[in-house]
């Protein structure tokens, strides 16, 4: 075997970069170079890929995206609302992974990073490797939530994997008159964004911006996303956007207009979305990390016959005053950004992140 050597690359990637992380079938869409641009563009940060190869050719990559702040700089692999990142090794090779495991934690000290967060696949099994070789101060854990699609891809044997209220969820949305539709429009993506920025306001939460949705054509492909919209009466009442990539089908951003929660337009939409999914041969739905704390949010993803896998955020800090930073300071320099968990800070008493 020729000699293995490391290169880091800068740009969101390219067509055989793709197709090298896709041979991976746990490969999820955020290591899509298209993804990553559109997340770079949004959060007007620097994408880089650390790569392992030889004479043979590729044998790891490694995505990441690096944020300059009034800090320092802010390394993740990856950042945005929860994105996998982490090594991409499809043959299981050993030596190439900790190659760019090393080559990543190396980056982070040349450019002086603040801090360095990789945030694990929950389908790669590694963590335990990562722990032992990826040097980190802080720790923490997320609960992902898959349903992974019956084999005979029926959708009889699909509603027989979900828990009571979904199937009467599902049917009672189906008698009501509810339509469903799907889209690429800007129009769709207007309506999807300001019910989702009301969603999320309503709560406190941090909702995403116009601007996010609106590149999304521009850097995603036609057959990598798609906004499914139902209508009641020709008034439209819910929506959700949904990503593809490889194998697995991304729940990403689902929003129903507040009066109309009641009429489970939005489990009729994940239903016939999933229908659809497994028709078009992918195997998996993500629903996304759920933080330990959210109770709630848990129990809503697990009614849809879910397996729980959980995956991690290693974070490196290499400035001993960021753990004085403000809550505001971070999200004001670092959108998008995972920096530390905000209840590491020495204001401390929040339990949300900084991603």
């Amino acid at each position: 075997m020729s000699a293995l050597h490391t290169q880091l690359i800068e740009g969101p990637g390219n067509d055989a970069i793709e197709s090298f992380v896709y041979r991976d079938p746990r490969t999820l869409i955020y290591a899509s170079p298209g993804y990553i641009g559109l997340v770079a563009a949004e959060t007007q940060s620097i994408p880089y890929w650390l790569t392992a190869q030889d004479a043979s050719g590729l044998r790891a990559a490694l995505p990441l995206l690096v944020k300059h702040g009034a800090l320092g700089p802010v390394v993740n692999s990856l950042a945005f609302y929860g994105s996998n990142g982490g090594a991409i090794v499809p043959d299981g090779d050993r030596q190439a992974w900790l190659a760019v495991v090393r080559a990543f934690d190396a980056f982070g000290e040349r450019i002086g990073a603040v801090a360095s967060t990789l945030i694990t696949n929950p389908l790669v099994a590694d963590h335990a490797l990562y722990e032992s070789h990826l040097p980190h101060e802080l720790r923490d854990e997320r609960i992902g939530q898959f349903t992974v699609f019956p084999e005979d891809r029926q959708p009889a044997s699909l509603m027989a994997l979900f828990d009571d209220p979904r199937p009467r969820n599902i049917r009672k949305a189906q008698r009501s008159g509810l339509t469903v539709s799907k889209s690429h429009s800007d129009e769709a993506i207007a309506f999807l964004h300001a019910t989702h920025d009301q969603n999320i306001r309503s709560i406190g939460g941090l909702p995403k911006r116009l601007g996010f949705f609106q590149q999304i054509p521009q850097w995603l492909p036609r057959d990598a996303w798609t906004i499914y919209l139902a209508e009641l009466d020709g008034e439209r009442v819910a929506a959700l956007l949904l990503l593809y990539g490889n194998q697995t089908v991304e729940y990403f951003t689902p929003c129903v207009v507040e009066q109309h929660r009641s009429s489970q337009a939005l489990p009729l939409l994940i239903h016939d979305a999933m229908v659809d999914a497994m028709a078009a041969g992918y195997r998996q739905w993500n629903w996304g990390g759920t933080w330990l704390t959210q109770d709630g949010v848990y129990a809503f993803k697990k009614k849809w016959g879910t397996q729980d896998i959980r995956y991690h955020y290693f974070t490196r800090l290499r400035s001993a005053g960021l753990r004085n930073a403000t809550r505001e300071t971070l999200l004001r320099e670092y959108p998008g950004f995972y920096v530390l968990p905000f209840s590491a800070l020495a204001s401390a008493g929040a339990n949300q992140e900084t991603t």
